[in-house]
């Protein structure tokens, strides 16, 4: 009869997963802090000793739940298609680490691992050699994603309504707006990150912003004593028009420095994929 230890299952576990989360996240591109993948990974350490004390835990419908739980957690998405996309990244670098796993079984004659949870105990050495094995791996099987040919991301802060929020932006050379009046740059946000930022008495903003009333939310929003609203025009591959506008108190770049710049808001759907919060100059 195999004796497993709690201690020894949740410290294997949480220290794959770990691997598993952060491969993902380099493959994302998006950093991900050391607290979120900690947390994300003590979530998947727990839910597998939970498989060996109740086998019917380890139910294929509720293993992709956690796994949705655990991407949520370590990415801090913001949309179904974000969760939906980090889900099936976590998932395939899983794979990864599993066949490297069932790879390490074969060689060594011992069976490491009872319903997809590792339980035996394996020396710092080989799990730090699978580790890197499977990281390695799963940049080439995932060599799509890699990191020369993503786009480049900067979180920013963003501190302005009376809270702070940070947003995750695509840095765009061809990002070269202005507003007329001050000259200063213009980041801009998808609909989806200006709702998290916006304070409840505008949030008809970017729930109803389209191609063409940009103006007319503007009035009402000055008309509802939210002041500071303005308007900048565009011009893009798909045309032109006005985007709804606004001074934040300060906004701080990746590297710490400030960066005195407006705040657009488009309309015009998702203006980059879903893992990034708008656009921002290099």
């Amino acid at each position: 009869m195999r004796v497993i230890y709690l201690d020894v299952l949740l410290a294997l576990n949480f220290g794959m997963d770990y691997c598993i989360l952060r491969a993902a996240a380099a493959l994302s591109g998006k950093p991900v802090p050391f607290l979120r993948l900690c947390a994300a990974a003590g979530v998947g350490a727990v839910y597998a000793a939970g498989c060996i004390v109740f086998p019917s835990l380890c139910a294929g419908v509720l293993r992709i739940a956690v796994c949705a739980g655990m991407a949520a957690l370590a990415f801090s998405v913001h949309s179904i298609r974000q969760l939906v996309r980090k889900t099936l990244l976590v998932l395939l670098t899983a794979f990864v680490f599993g066949g490297c796993v069932f790879a390490l079984e074969q060689l060594s004659g011992t069976s490491l691992s009872q319903d997809g949870v590792l339980v035996v105990p394996v020396s710092r050495k080989i799990l730090l050699v699978s580790g890197a094995l499977a990281y390695g791996l799963s940049g080439i099987v995932f060599r799509n994603q890699a990191k020369e040919k993503r786009p480049y991301g900067e979180t920013v802060r963003l501190a302005c309504f009376g809270t702070i929020q940070e947003v995750y932006l695509l840095v765009d050379s061809g990002n070269t707006l202005r507003d007329p009046m001050t000259g200063r740059p213009v980041l801009i946000l998808t609909r989806t990150a200006a709702a998290r930022i916006l304070p409840e008495e505008v949030q008809f903003l970017p729930l109803l912003l389209g191609t063409g009333n940009a103006a007319q939310l503007v009035q009402r929003a000055q008309q509802a004593g939210i002041g500071g609203w303005t308007l900048v025009s565009f011009q893009s591959v798909g045309g032109g028009g006005m985007m709804p506008c606004f001074h934040p108190d300060a906004v701080t770049r990746e590297d710490g420095a400030a960066y005195d710049s407006m705040v657009a808001i488009s309309g015009a759907g998702d203006i980059c994929s879903g893992d990034y919060d708008g656009l921002i100059e290099p």
